[in-house]
């Protein structure tokens, strides 16, 4: 992915032929599961499934989703990314692969979750956070 999102809207927007756009933009499209990418950062974390099942605070249900026995919802999603230690960036990429919301500073609840991901919160501590501030927690 080279284009920023909004450059591609725009593309679509003043195509003639969505065809050509796809043909065009083809490197563009999310191509990969959302196993394969939490495969990835794996290896890119240097963790172990094991250290974000403790990390994740959701126990045998992480072993589940890796294993692709589980489809996970976006709050699962969020307490894997904290216990990778994603930062907001590779959150939202994580999100956008899984084809859930992506993370809205506009959201009070994501602005929490955004702040948490930026200082390498734990799930714990982002709950307590959300838990005083009368959000739902993950």
């Amino acid at each position: 992915m080279k284009k920023r999102t909004e450059d591609l809207i725009h593309e679509i927007v003043e195509s003639k032929n969505i065809s050509q756009y796809i043909h065009t933009n083809q490197e563009e499209f999310l191509n990969t599961t959302l196993y394969d990418h939490l495969q990835d950062l794996l290896a890119e974390t240097e963790l172990k499934v094991s250290q974000v099942v403790v990390r994740s605070y959701k126990g045998e249900y992480i072993y589940q989703v890796f294993r692709e026995i589980k489809n996970p919802g976006r709050d699962v999603l969020l307490c894997i990314a904290l216990a990778m230690e994603l930062g907001t960036e590779k959150t939202c990429r994580l999100l956008r692969v899984a084809r859930m919301p992506l993370l809205d500073a506009r959201n009070r609840r994501d602005s929490i979750v955004i702040f948490a991901l930026e200082r390498k919160l734990t799930v714990p501590d982002t709950n307590d956070i959300l838990y005083e501030l009368k959000e739902e927690c993950l």
